[in-house]
């Protein structure tokens, strides 16, 4: 019964370490700004982002401090272009 109640910790012990490994997320975020050479922000400039191997792409526009997010980006090489909102 000893070894029963042990080998029922274990296996229990086991599943949940898999589930938790499992559920971990791989996935990422890309974050950036755009500036005009001046240095001022650009606000409403569209960014594209493109994975390289799949050519896959999302676009975003800028906010009011010239930033832009990507989120939950599966890992991959991404290129990154922008055009002005103007």
């Amino acid at each position: 019964m000893k070894n029963l109640c042990k080998a029922s910790a274990l296996c229990a012990l086991a599943v949940l370490s898999f589930i938790t490994a499992y559920s971990q997320a791989v996935n990422g975020t890309l974050l950036g700004s755009v500036t005009d050479s001046s240095g001022a922000v650009v606000v409403n400039a569209k960014v594209t982002i493109t994975e390289q191997n799949t050519n896959i792409s999302h676009a975003a526009v800028t906010n009011e401090s010239g930033n832009y997010s990507f989120g939950d980006l599966p890992p991959g090489r991404y290129s990154v272009a922008g055009a002005s909102g103007l």
